[in-house]
């Protein structure tokens, strides 16, 4: 993983899963979060409520996500529990 690169992985994912995407050590989240929170965990904004008024006050989707974001491009890995 290098310096702009930021693995979330939701808590009720399989280590199966973890492992299959190589996610091993990434920080884990829950339902109540939304992307706001991953861009704020990530250090792309100060705040989670900055994060919220540049547009990412969206759910989390489902499976596995990348974002790309900011003039640093920092990548942000996501993988959420499949929907049942």
């Amino acid at each position: 993983m290098s310096v702009n690169e930021f693995n979330f992985v939701h808590e009720k994912v399989d280590q199966i899963d973890v492992n299959l995407f190589d996610m091993d050590g990434s920080t884990p989240f829950n339902d109540n979060h939304t992307l706001a929170h991953i861009m704020h965990l990530a250090g792309i904004f100060p705040s989670v409520s900055q994060a919220r008024k540049n547009g990412w006050h969206k759910p989390i989707p489902f499976g596995f996500s990348e974002f790309v974001v900011g003039k640093n491009r920092k990548q942000v890995f996501i993988l959420n529990r499949i929907e049942t």
